[in-house]
């Protein structure tokens, strides 16, 4: 354990909009954290970009068009239907249109803040700024557009908004009313379950439509009827400099038909009151995810302080990755889903381990309960598991599979395991080990997760576990198959730390067992490095080696083995890292010469990007294998990579020099990657986890990883949960050290 020390007295920096401040000492702990318009983008040229911006309300999710004014938009079903050639193609009620003198025109630029989307463009001497913003928690969406005459003379324009639907005079206004019609498909990566896609109400398959939602558009500002068709319109003379307002709103029934309580509401004083509710609601639990004993979380983010502009905007919008895809509309009322675009409550178990301590630190009260509901599933049933309105009912006995089920993610057993052990470190939880999941408890269900490699040996005598086909490991890497090193060197690290609780609870014979075989695995994984080159081999059942020149065998044998490392084969898999995988400002998640790298071609797992959470789990390996000075100037350089807010599926190199090391870089959309992905998370992971060492054990007392290891980083991390302690940790010219706090 490190020394106690006094506080670090640093200033924090003044970068891209990041409000600098006093000593630590001296500072309000509200200022060390940015405002959520601080976080905001600046304006982005919308021709380089693969997604418009989203919107959020911590219960539906919204992406803009590229337009000016539509918004896809379909609560409580799936968003993404397909990916297009330049942008996606959505399942959405019918989007509104806006006509100038006539003509459409698209957005020349965009920003996105966590509360509200712009869009802007001119369309002769008129310039249109056009805002949205969902009502929070609810199925309807606001507009205000802007438009100002910049031109030299006074100019009379004809504005519509336009939707297919019926025009309507109401007591409340006027309205247009579309209807969607929904078909009903199973998804497998809904698990198995529904999801809903909009079919057209002319085609054949509208025959068969399950159900229809409406949406309901309302106008304020003195809109007038168009008798020509389904348009609201406004005929405006400006002056030079001049500007107009226009204010309307959509209202959404959600995929079962449910309404908003607020649906009639649509008076300009409703509106104005549900437009500065949003960014202040947002702004509350913006707040409250880094203040200890909040309102709304059970636990605390830790407040990072440090004049590290580049890791401090990493680490916050890392951070607010997770509260954008915050929902609290499930049984288990603060669960991040994975990404907005699929199914209803679709929970990835491999992304969300990526961000396990940071859960475990900010919702420990939920992610015990969820943690209840992973560890009652078969853990090779499906990559996801389905947050329902309800939770769904436990089974008496837990079944336990004899072999591989070709619907499951290799990652699952490491990923629920991961989860379980990161709850139990951050909050010394013990008494959960004894807890029953059905006919089994915590500890027996750790148990098996960290065995479960057993039953995917091939043959007598076989040390190494396969993994099966490429549709189990990677999905898109034809050759990362059977035996690979990541998830055997994943089975180390996980009988190593289950042999660790088992000495914790009293069980040493069992504990000294369980090492013995991860030592002897260790050995077997080694047997799997190509020497002198850095990288590792996948094992076929054909008997042959293939080279695997992939970034998830040196992240996770870095991070999971590295004390059975020679310094030598340390210092050859950097060397690889740097030299075929790292870029200006991003990396490649595959090398461009993997004999794969030509049919592998999708952005998160493909040598044309990377998976959002690689670079971070990257670091991570590079840290444990001592390369310290390689690995934090390379973080601090994805900094440039998340100009479009926060952190997504993936991002890719695009345009005509996207094999170079200064390839441009962006939000990808190609093969179905979202726009906002909570994987995002692991940059905050490996800041608290690596850069700042907290290394907690289950019944252990708190210890900090490499301690003497100079990170070349300078701050320090408040409010770091420890069992029912916070601590302070800080990183200085001579390691890291912690302290608790009062």
């Amino acid at each position: 354990m490190g020394t106690t020390v006094a506080a670090l007295s640093v200033g924090l920096a003044s970068k891209k909009g990041l409000a600098s401040g006093a000593e630590l000492g001296a500072e309000p702990e509200a200022s060390r954290i940015p405002t959520l318009d601080e976080l905001a983008t600046g304006w982005l040229d919308c021709s380089q970009l693969a997604h418009m911006p989203s919107l959020h309300n911590f219960r539906e999710m919204a992406a803009c068009a590229p337009d000016l004014v539509g918004v896809n938009f379909l609560p409580g079903g799936q968003l993404y239907e397909d990916s297009g050639p330049r942008w996606y193609f959505y399942n959405t009620l019918p989007l509104c249109r806006l006509l100038i003198d006539g003509g459409q025109y698209d957005s020349s630029s965009c920003r996105w803040s966590a509360y509200q989307a712009e869009r802007r463009a001119k369309a002769g001497d008129l310039e249109v700024l056009s805002t949205n913003r969902l009502v929070m928690e609810d199925t309807i969406v606001l507009w205000r557009l802007r438009l100002i005459n910049t031109g030299s003379a006074e100019r009379s324009f004809h504005i519509a908004v336009a939707a297919d639907g019926e025009l309507k005079h109401t007591g409340a206004g006027l309205e247009i009313q579309a209807v969607a019609l929904l078909d009903e498909v199973v998804d497998h990566f809904a698990g198995g379950g529904a999801r809903f896609s909009v079919v057209s109400p002319n085609s054949f398959s509208a025959q068969d439509a399950k159900s229809k939602m409406t949406a309901i558009y309302r106008f304020l500002d003195g809109a007038e009827a168009n008798p020509a068709g389904p348009e609201a319109q406004w005929t405006m003379l400006l002056e030079p400099g001049e500007s107009r307002e226009i204010r309307f709103l959509m209202s959404a029934t959600d995929v079962n038909g449910r309404q908003s309580a607020e649906a009639e509401q649509t008076s300009a004083a409703w509106f104005e009151a549900q437009w500065e509710r949003t960014k202040r609601v947002w702004e509350e639990r913006w707040s409250a995810a880094f203040q200890p004993d909040n309102r709304f979380f059970s636990g605390n983010a830790p407040v990072l302080a440090t004049d590290d502009s580049a890791i401090r905007e990493i680490y916050y919008r890392s951070v607010l990755t997770l509260l954008v895809l915050l929902r609290t509309n499930l049984w288990s009322n603060r669960t991040f889903i994975t990404s907005g675009e699929r199914a209803k409550g679709t929970v990835f178990y491999w992304d969300t381990s990526l961000f396990s301590t940071l859960f475990a630190m900010l919702e420990p009260k939920q992610m015990k309960e969820q943690l209840k509901l992973f560890l009652e599933q078969d853990p090779h049933a499906d990559a996801v598991i389905i947050f329902k309105d309800q939770r769904p009912p436990s089974p008496e006995k837990l079944v336990v599979p004899a072999g591989w089920d070709l619907r499951g993610y290799a990652a699952n057993d490491l990923s629920i395991f991961r989860l379980t052990w990161s709850y139990l470190c951050v909050t010394q939880d013990m008494d959960f080990l004894r807890e029953k999941i059905a006919d089994q408890t915590v500890l027996e269900r750790l148990r098996v997760l960290a065995t479960n490699w057993q039953k995917l040996l091939r043959a007598p005598g076989d040390t190494l576990a396969d993994y099966g086909e490429a549709e189990n490991l990677l999905e898109c890497v034809p050759t990362y198959i059977h035996k690979v090193p990541s998830f055997n060197a994943a089975d180390v690290w996980m009988m190593r730390e289950f042999a660790d609780i088992l000495q914790a609870v009293g069980k040493q014979d069992e504990a000294r067992q369980m090492r013995a075989e991860a030592d002897a695995m260790a050995k077997a994984v080694i047997s799997l490095y190509v020497p002198g080159t850095g990288v590792w081999a996948s094992l076929h059942r054909d008997g042959s080696r293939v080279e695997m020149r992939h970034c998830y065998d040196f992240a996770t044998v870095g991070r999971f083995m590295a004390g059975d490392l020679s310094a030598k084969v340390r210092g050859e898999m950097v060397g690889f890292v740097k030299r075929e995988l790292l870029a200006q400002s991003w990396m490649r998640a595959q090398s461009t010469l993997d004999l794969a790298a030509a049919s592998s071609d999708r952005p998160d797992h493909g040598s044309m990007g990377a998976y959002d959470a690689w670079p971070a789990v990257t670091v991570d390996a590079m840290c444990a294998l001592g390369y310290w000075d390689d690995a934090i100037p390379f973080l601090r350089r994805t900094q440039a990579a998340i100009y479009e807010g926060v952190y997504a599926q993936a991002r890719e190199f695009y345009g005509p020099t996207r094999g170079q090391y200064d390839a441009p870089v962006r939000i990808a959309q190609r093969e179905g990657c979202m726009r906002e992905c909570t994987g995002g998370g692991a940059f905050a992971e490996t800041i608290i986890g690596t850069l700042f060492g907290y290394a907690a054990k289950p019944g252990a007392k708190l210890a900090l990883m490499d301690a003497g290891a100079r990170r070349g980083f300078r701050g320090e991390l408040h409010h770091v949960r420890h069992g029912r302690e916070l601590v302070r940790i800080r990183s200085g010219e001579t390691g890291v050290d912690l302290r608790k706090e009062a």
